[in-house]
Formats: C-alpha cells, structure tokens, sequence
C-alpha cells in the first residue's frame, strides 16, 4: 500500500515541470521559427499561419501553467496579432516581418 501523494511531492514535482519547460524553451522557440520561417516563404498560405498560430497557442499556455507569467503574456500578445491577420482574406510580407519582429523581441527578452 502506498501513501498519498503530500503538498511537498506536489511542489517536488511541479518544480520538476518547471524547470523541464525551461530546459526545452529552445527547442520550442525553434520550432516557433521554423514555423515562422515557413509562413515567410508563403505569406498568402494561411495553413502556414495556422501552424505558428498553435506553436504560439501552445507555449502561452504552457508558460503561464510552469511559472513564467511574462512570457506567457508576451507569447499571447503575439497569439492575438496571428487571430487578427487570420481574420483578414489576405496576408502580407509586412505582416509577416512584423510578426517575426515580435518574436524576435520574445527570444531577446529570455537572453
């Protein structure tokens, strides 16, 4: 028989998540320009903006969950701006440019 998980295995194991998250923050920011990338060679492609969009979607939601609020915040921010140019019949290489200077920015802010 086992004993029930405490509050210190909770914050044991959330603090474990936390810091898995951090260590793969790279990764993500990759595929995030990847995706960008992507949608740059094909700014009309609205599959390709759909892609960045859930690569955003995704990270916003997972840093609020592992303890980085701001970034999460800031991954939102950039979120909404893809709603917005989903919204529109068309995309331009400007939308595109300004949406890879916001991501920039996120990147420059985790250095």
């Amino acid at each position: 028989m086992t004993s029930a998980p405490t509050h210190g295995d909770f914050e044991a194991a959330l603090d474990l998540f936390r810091t898995q998250f951090a260590e793969q923050l790279p990764v993500r920011l990759a595929e995030a320009q990847s995706a960008l990338q992507a949608w740059r060679e094909e700014p009309a492609s609205e599959e390709r903006l759909r892609i960045l969009h859930r690569v955003l979607h995704r990270l916003a939601g997972s840093a609020g969950t592992f303890g980085m609020p701001r970034f999460g915040e800031a991954c939102r921010a950039i979120e909404q701006g893809l709603d917005a140019l989903l919204e529109r019949s068309a995309r331009t290489p400007a939308d595109v440019e300004a949406i890879a200077g916001e991501i920039e920015a996120l990147e420059q802010a985790l250095r």
